[in-house]
């Protein structure tokens, strides 16, 4: 298999490092500033897709570049006949060209999936099983939270030149964090309603967003709400979901998932020892060998968490209640 690698930044070498180790070797890299070190010695390095292509036929390609060249660089790669594309998340950081996108996609039956690894999380699959087998009942609500000291993800970076601070890279706490608008759709299905309050509490002296509190009503009836920020000292990610039988409680940060149930029995999952990467082996392994499980998102897929997210701005820039099937995410 031919594969083309496009960005080599913190994830892209994450991903690349993983690839090999997976035991692929026929990879082409994209980049502008990278250099062959020892650890890449043998590979090609091209300095811009277009050249890429031109010299080589690609059985799949692998797109890492900041949010706001997604569409672009997905849409290049369309147009030059490859079939398999695995896109970081979110899809983008507006809605410019995502017909195009989609157009392409049916035109040439390629194969698009977006990089949402947390559906790869131990706990997660196990709370979509309890949900699944209706563990807890008739599911009521949903109560997610993240959040995380933005200059701590990149310790040796300036994160206000970062991607995160920036509003024309696609930065802020909705986007960066998208993927609780991800996983909460794959749980739960669609969502029908959204309502939002976005801030940027100057504390970090960035452009972007650092905190957003969002409400959520699911076409279930199913309703939930969202915390991000870039503002916590130490790591928080979980998610408490209530059905009529019980309640789940999954918590990332200890690799458990605890559920009580109605006669107050209290059970628990751990998944200690299951580290971060092993999330994305995982998932571009099946992207490079297509499985039959159920845990890729499709492009399709990958678009409703970013409309969910440009319906909250628009939520929070507006003061209103937005409906998504009246919402224009072009707006």
């Amino acid at each position: 298999m031919k594969i083309l690698l496009v960005g080599l930044g913190s994830i892209g070498k994450r991903h690349l490092r993983n690839i090999l180790s997976l035991g692929y070797k026929n990879i082409s890299l994209v980049s502008q500033s990278f250099k062959s070190t020892e650890e890449f010695n043998n590979l090609l390095i091209y300095s811009t897709v277009e050249q890429a292509i031109s010299k080589n036929n690609f059985d799949a390609a692998i797109i890492c570049v900041p949010t706001s060249f997604h569409i672009q660089t997905l849409n290049i790669l369309l147009n030059a006949g490859i079939k398999n594309i695995y896109l970081e998340k979110p899809v983008s950081h507006n809605y410019f060209d995502i017909q195009k996108s989609k157009e392409l996609i049916q035109k040439n039956n390629s194969r698009v999936i977006v990089g949402y690894d947390l559906h790869y999380d131990l706990g997660l699959q196990k709370v979509n099983e309890l949900i699944s087998s209706n563990t807890i009942g008739t599911i009521v609500s949903a109560n997610a939270q993240v959040g995380q000291y933005l200059p701590d993800w990149r310790p040796h970076e300036d994160y206000s030149n970062g991607m995160s601070a920036k509003i024309k890279t696609g930065g802020g706490v909705l986007l960066d964090l998208v993927h609780e608008f991800d996983y909460l759709i794959w749980l739960l299905g669609n969502v029908k309603t959204i309502a939002s309050i976005n801030e940027n509490s100057g504390s970090l002296e960035i452009e972007t967003e650092d905190v957003a509190e969002v409400l959520l009503q699911f076409d279930s009836g199913v309703i939930g709400s969202i915390h991000l920020d870039y503002l916590q000292q130490k790591l928080v990610r979980n998610c408490l979901i209530t059905g009529s039988d019980g309640s789940i409680f999954w918590d990332l940060t200890s690799s458990k998932v605890k559920w009580v149930l109605k006669d107050k029995s209290e059970h628990e999952f751990d998944y200690i020892g299951f580290e971060r990467n092993d999330r994305f082996i995982n998932i571009i392994r099946d992207f490079l060998q297509p499985s039959s499980n159920n845990n890729l998102t499709s492009f399709e897929e990958g678009l409703k968490s970013l409309e969910i997210v440009l319906a909250a701005k628009y939520s929070s820039g507006n003061n209103v209640f937005v409906k998504l099937d009246s919402f224009n995410p072009n707006n």
